[in-house]
């Protein structure tokens, strides 16, 4: 089940069409380097050909011809790799930097009361070090839309809730363990978020945990998708 919001105030047009823009110009300045250097590359030949010309004057006059077309073909290369790293950072605002997090129950279970905090203390992953384990709560670094899973497992007779939430705002949840044998249950939701915002896990009733390496029953993670 996904959760509709407002559309963020930037979008992959936008983006797009910057970018554009961005390497547009580039090129244009590219060009007109390229003309100098193929007008100071006749002006080489005609000079080698001019065999009346004072030869210590004509070595002079090459070496700086030479010179000039090494500094536009270094210019150009540091234009390029500049104009590269701008757009990089102005325009995806630093998600080249992963902000990514995965943390599960230490416990192998928990049991809370309506209103309170599922912090999931163990940690997997945690770039950009956003989330955290000793509160439970993710705080986004950088404006932009964000992907979360959840999830839970109950046995049968000890049921619970995981309720998914932004700023004190419900967004989802997810229930196990009210019918027979193990319930697992997992939810995706996608949220745009701003520095400030923070994401985290309430619960209710009987929250499972970890039994053993590969029995992990609840799970919180999440991911920045775009940065804007």
């Amino acid at each position: 089940m996904l959760v509709a919001f407002p559309e963020p105030q930037c979008s992959n047009y936008d983006f797009q069409e910057k970018i554009l823009e961005k390497t547009v110009r580039m090129e244009l300045h590219i060009e007109l380097l390229e003309k100098e250097n193929k007008e100071l590359k006749n002006q080489l030949l005609l000079t080698q050909n001019n065999y009346n010309v004072d030869l210590a004057a004509q070595n002079a006059r090459l070496g700086e011809i030479e010179a000039q077309i090494l500094a536009n073909s270094l210019n150009t290369e540091k234009r390029i790799a500049e104009a590269a790293e701008t757009i990089t950072e102005k325009y995806t605002n630093g998600t080249k930097h992963k902000i990514i997090f995965r943390a599960t129950l230490s416990a192998q279970s928990l049991a809370l009361t309506a209103g309170k905090t599922a912090v999931f203390d163990t940690v997997h992953a945690n770039f950009g070090n956003a989330y955290n384990p000793i509160n439970g709560i993710f705080t986004p670094p950088l404006n932009g839309t964000y992907v979360f899973q959840f999830s839970m497992g109950n046995p049968t007779g000890k049921p619970g809730r995981l309720f998914l939430k932004k700023n004190a705002e419900f967004i989802d949840y997810v229930i196990a363990g009210h019918t027979s044998g193990w319930n697992i249950a997992g939810k995706t939701a996608f949220l745009y978020l701003e520095v400030g915002d923070i994401v985290y896990v309430e619960g209710t009733g009987h929250i499972a945990g970890t039994y053993g390496v590969d029995s992990i029953h609840s799970s919180f993670s999440g991911a920045l998708m775009h940065a804007c």
